[in-house]
């Protein structure tokens, strides 16, 4: 029997990329016969100390003003998207520091459509959301890139699960059971040395999928040697060449759609990210469903 998801949440910001979020959230939703919500949440407009009341009630109204131009744009383009697609979509807005509420709205949503961050374009996301959405959320993340070659309409069609024997990997493969049951192609990819033994754990993934009715391909690559110039590299991670690898294969496999697990943990309030997922985030080049 097929499943569906019944209940997604399409994250808008201020960004005119939100677009393409509240598109493919869409075409899901109509795919799986859900309820779409489209959610602007952003943090609100930044605030200043001022030398005197005068200042700081001026500086208020000018606030309070272009937040609302602000609402009014992505009320406009939910509208515009909603039209395009022949379906009513209502809007909620929620202009907070805190990411309470969209983390509670998670945990009754079977997925969240968001745009992929742009470092060079900010777009009024708040400081730290997507991680906590990441590892706090109660649903699997889908990840709608800045930068895309591969159309949209294609996402699902020919999936690639990276796998790791992992809680995470699990968890990923299962919260995408409503994809890979659609899809044309699945290809179930793992890394391992060079001189690893033993029983194949791809093996068991695959018997998996296949009580779901779902014929997946196996693939395994092996782990590269890293440079040294890439190791002297800043914001380089030992991990970064598996998510490297991972989208190139996705390339040569016309993949349009990964599924993984997204590793991390919360200490105190400091999000930390395993090195793959970091890298995937900010390199994903395709739609990517993490799931924690």
């Amino acid at each position: 029997m097929s499943m569906n998801l019944r209940s997604l949440i399409a994250l808008v910001n201020d960004s005119p990329r939100s677009a393409a979020v509240l598109t493919l959230a869409q075409r899901l939703a109509s795919a799986h016969g859900a309820q779409l919500q489209a959610l602007h949440a952003v943090a609100p407009s930044a605030s200043g100390a001022y030398l005197s009341p005068e200042a700081s009630s001026l500086a208020l109204e000018l606030r309070v003003e272009a937040d609302g131009q602000r609402r009014e744009r992505a009320a406009a383009l939910v509208a515009q998207v909603a039209a395009a697609s022949g379906s009513a979509l209502s809007c909620t807005h929620l202009m907070s520091e805190s990411t309470l509420e969209v983390l509670q709205m998670t945990r009754n949503s079977d997925l969240l459509v968001l745009g992929q961050t742009d470092p060079q374009t900010p777009d009024g996301t708040a400081q730290g959301l997507i991680g906590r959405l990441l590892i706090s959320g109660g649903c699997p993340l889908l990840f709608v890139p800045y930068v895309n070659d591969t159309p949209l309409e294609r996402c699902g069609s020919r999936v690639l699960v990276a796998w790791r024997d992992t809680r995470e990997s699990a968890r990923a493969l299962r919260d995408a059971l409503p994809f890979l049951q659609r899809a044309e192609r699945v290809e179930l990819v793992r890394f391992a040395d060079h001189d690893e033994a033993g029983p194949e754990p791809l093996l068991r993934a695959q018997a998996y999928l296949r009580q779901h009715g779902i014929e997946a391909e196996l693939k395994v690559l092996h782990h590269r040697e890293s440079s040294l110039g890439e190791r002297l590299v800043t914001h380089w991670t030992p991990d970064a060449p598996v998510a490297e690898a991972l989208l190139s294969h996705a390339a040569d496999t016309d993949a349009d759609l990964i599924v993984m697990g997204g590793f991390g943990h919360t200490r105190l309030w400091e999000l930390v990210l395993g090195g793959v997922t970091r890298t995937m985030l900010s390199s994903m080049t395709i739609p990517v469903l993490m799931s924690h």
